[in-house]
């Protein structure tokens, strides 16, 4: 399985923002079950999930406060790197 994510330092923050299908943020069921998923590929940071709105802006779920620092962080900005993982 391949993962497309970026490690973002922020402030005195870090966390995984991996990139996810729009449907993924908006269902409550599908988010908890891609937290669940990531977060066992990414034991050591909190995981942050991404989709992109028709503008291309970043839209996040995850924890408020990490959410609130990448609102102002354009994803072109991020370092995305390929990640290829065993289920």
């Amino acid at each position: 399985m391949e993962i497309t994510a970026a490690i973002v330092k922020m402030a005195e923050s870090t966390c995984m923002v991996v990139i996810v299908k729009r449907d993924v943020i908006e269902n409550d069921l599908l988010a908890l079950e891609a937290f669940r998923v990531f977060s066992q590929f990414f034991p050591l940071m909190p995981v942050v999930l991404m989709a992109q709105n028709f503008k291309g802006d970043g839209i996040y779920r995850g924890p408020e406060d990490l959410v609130k620092l990448l609102d102002k962080v354009k994803p072109e900005e991020m370092s995305w790197k390929t990640y290829h993982v065993s289920k």
